[in-house]
């Protein structure tokens, strides 16, 4: 898997378990488990005698494969019931344009599901007692509105997470001790070179990386944050002149400032000032 999670993810993902005792995994965009290990938090028992007495392990794992085919192939959360009665869902993550794996909701059930296990019977005639019946009793149930809500929140969750960089390319570690100084010290102008020494990588690579992670080229991220920085102090600084705030983020030129800036947002920064919030919008 080349994109990490942080730890951050790994908790809003217990604490959605916990929550509505729906088990949330995560794969690699190959189908290969990642979070959580299955000894940690196991499958339920259902499942799992499924899946270890009744010889269904490779059923379970082609049927988990198809679904996350058909949510990539559909951009979007599929929502589905397994050949086992369960209700599951499965959602890609797609992080600019590329997948970065997939995850899953499941081992719940809905209402109107049916009252038998699918495998009843089979368990019945093969071990003799009804154990596989019980252990489908006892799976979490939703009615089919609610179940809509939580897969509805999980994706909006999702978005969020994705949003925020909690999940987020291997690449991007690399370069963030950069990305970092650039947002932490706008004023001063950062070269590629002293951005390679910072991260210890040759500057070709740190051009190849800034746009591999961003999608923006190294001075073209540069200036563009600062040029954005400067446009949120001209609106929360009203009273400041426009060449200190030029200043602040590493213009000493106000004439040069103003010419980038209106190359950016369509108009000067005496322009922008005085257009009202709701309208900056829409430069």
């Amino acid at each position: 898997m080349h994109h990490t999670i942080s730890q951050k993810v790994s908790e809003i993902f217990d604490l959605y378990t916990e929550l509505h005792d729906i088990r949330i995994s995560l794969f690699s965009p190959d189908g290969r488990l990642i979070y959580p290990d299955v000894v940690g938090r196991p499958n339920c028992d259902h499942c799992r005698m499924l899946r270890e007495t009744l010889g269904l392990d490779s059923e379970c794992r082609d049927l988990d494969r198809k679904m996350m085919q058909t949510a990539w192939e559909r951009k979007g959360m599929i929502s589905y019931t397994c050949h086992a009665g369960m209700r599951e869902a499965a959602v890609p993550i797609i992080i600019e344009g590329e997948l970065a794996g997939y995850v899953m909701l499941g081992q719940f059930r809905s209402e109107a599901a049916p009252a038998t296990s699918p495998y009843a019977g089979r368990w019945e005639k093969e071990l003799g007692n009804n154990a596989l019946q019980k252990a489908y009793d006892a799976t979490t149930v939703f009615p089919e509105r609610k179940i809509e809500t939580l897969l509805s929140m999980f994706r909006h969750l999702l978005e969020f997470i994705i949003g925020d960089q909690l999940i987020h390319h291997k690449d991007y570690d690399l370069v963030l001790p950069v990305i970092e100084r650039i947002r932490q010290m706008p004023e001063k102008e950062m070269t590629i070179e002293s951005a390679a020494k910072l991260i210890g990588r040759s500057p070709s690579t740190v051009t190849r990386l800034f746009k591999k992670v961003t999608g923006k080229g190294f001075k073209q991220y540069q200036v563009n944050y600062r040029l954005e920085k400067a446009a949120s102090r001209l609106r929360s600084m009203p009273n400041h002149p426009v060449a200190e705030i030029a200043l602040s983020v590493g213009y000493d030129d106000p004439l040069y400032f103003s010419r980038v800036f209106k190359k950016r947002f369509g108009c000067s920064p005496s322009e922008y000032r005085a257009v009202n919030p709701a309208e900056k919008t829409a430069l």
